[in-house]
């Protein structure tokens, strides 16, 4: 991946195998965290107590649509956002947006979909710790009369708890507003009727694309499977026919999806087109194969499966 930050991830992994080499444990030099709510050492400007929801100890839990008012006088906008899960052992994912408080929010969120009358603010999944940051001069605006929703997903465990999730929302002074809005759009194959593995298949292929019309400034990516996934890479082709790499996870982990965010952020031309590929491994040989005996179809739930890649960008700087 030339322009994210895998160059400061193999950085940080050679330090650790110096440090090993020389008789260090790289495990003793990380920190705890000093406190829980992570940006810039400050407390939240505002904190979002997600309705409390009972968990029980078996069974299918279906969606939770959330709609919380934000009865912010003033427009404001999101500089930085963090989740901190009040039971992390049920809270398998959740998305915000900022939406519009009208009362037009009902309905299950299809997280394939790109619906323009909701902003993607961030998500929480397994491996997100820290509050997220976005880029200098971008940020998530939050009009006067909105509402932020969600679409939390929750799984038993076997033991009976009750998830009291926060959301924390650092804003920007009101004289430094940002210049871009930051965006989230999803690719993915169209569906989650196109997404069909066969019992066994250790490498199965699946891709997706899309077109951005206008030019814009990509800041990172975020890939998106179930138990099945293997890997998953991105790459762009341009107008003129030269393509680039722009990531490959290549050891995917449903267990640890964050976004990447490139160090140096690519600036793609209009009419761009980006490809999300990856392979699944629906085979005995994934010890986190749920069966192995029955084809993987699309679904929500993590026995089902998914793909999509999530691309993060602002338009141009004028």
């Amino acid at each position: 991946m030339k322009r994210t930050s895998l160059t400061a991830a193999l950085a940080i992994a050679a330090a650790w195998g110096v440090q090993a080499h020389a008789g260090v444990d790289p495990l003793t030099q990380i920190q705890p965290v000093q406190s829980e709510w992570t940006y810039n050492g400050t407390a939240p400007d505002h904190v979002v107590d997600v309705p409390a929801f009972a968990v029980p100890a078996t069974g299918v839990i279906d969606y939770i649509n959330s709609v919380i008012p934000l009865e912010f006088e003033d427009e404001r906008w999101v500089k930085a956002v963090q989740f901190i899960p009040g039971d992390k052992r049920v809270l398998h994912h959740l998305l915000s947006y900022v939406v519009a408080d009208d009362g037009g929010n009902e309905g299950t969120i299809n997280e394939e979909d790109n619906d323009p009358r909701r902003e993607f603010l961030e998500g929480y999944a397994p491996g997100k710790e820290y509050a997220t940051e976005f880029p200098s001069n971008t940020g998530i605006k939050v009009p006067v009369g909105s509402a932020l929703r969600m679409s939390i997903h929750y799984t038993s465990f076997g033991q009976e708890t009750t998830d009291n999730t926060r959301v924390g929302l650092w804003f920007y002074d009101k004289e430094e507003n940002p210049e871009l809005e930051f965006r989230t759009y999803s690719v993915s194959a169209n569906g989650a009727q196109n997404l069909h593995i066969p019992p066994g298949a250790m490498n199965h292929e699946m891709a997706a694309s899309y077109v951005f019309e206008d030019a814009i400034v990509l800041h990172g990516f975020r890939a998106h499977m179930h138990y099945r996934g293997k890997s998953m890479s991105a790459r762009v082709i341009y107008p003129d026919n030269t393509v680039e790499d722009i990531i490959n996870v290549a050891d995917y982990n449903f267990a640890w999806q964050p976004t990447y965010r490139m160090k140096d952020p690519m600036t793609l031309p209009a009419g761009s087109r980006v490809i999300v590929e990856g392979l699944f491994d629906n085979s005995e040989f994934n010890p986190g194969n749920p069966d192995p005996t029955v084809p993987a179809v699309g679904g929500p739930q993590s026995w089902e499966e998914m793909f999509i890649g999530y691309f993060s960008y602002t338009d141009v700087p004028q």
